[in-house]
């Protein structure tokens, strides 16, 4: 069962991760992505970026109305 309460609970692709996976320059290294396969990390597109960040921007103003404006970390 799927609801959008699910959707908090995937993982936020970061805007600069890597082109074919997602992952961060930093932690890369070589990862195995079908169907691209074996790969180094590759500097995703400006429309990748873009996209990423509307979902972040989405996750951050779809939470509930009672948070009073404020987003909880911790």
């Amino acid at each position: 069962m799927t609801g959008d309460g699910d959707r908090e609970d995937v993982p936020l692709t970061r805007p600069n991760g890597c082109r074919w996976c997602g992952l961060e320059e930093r932690e890369h290294y070589r990862r195995w992505k079908p169907p691209i396969g074996w790969h180094h990390w590759v500097v995703p597109t400006d429309d990748q970026r873009k996209q990423r960040m509307r979902e972040r921007r989405e996750r951050v103003t779809d939470t509930p109305e009672d948070a009073s404006g404020f987003l909880l970390c911790g």
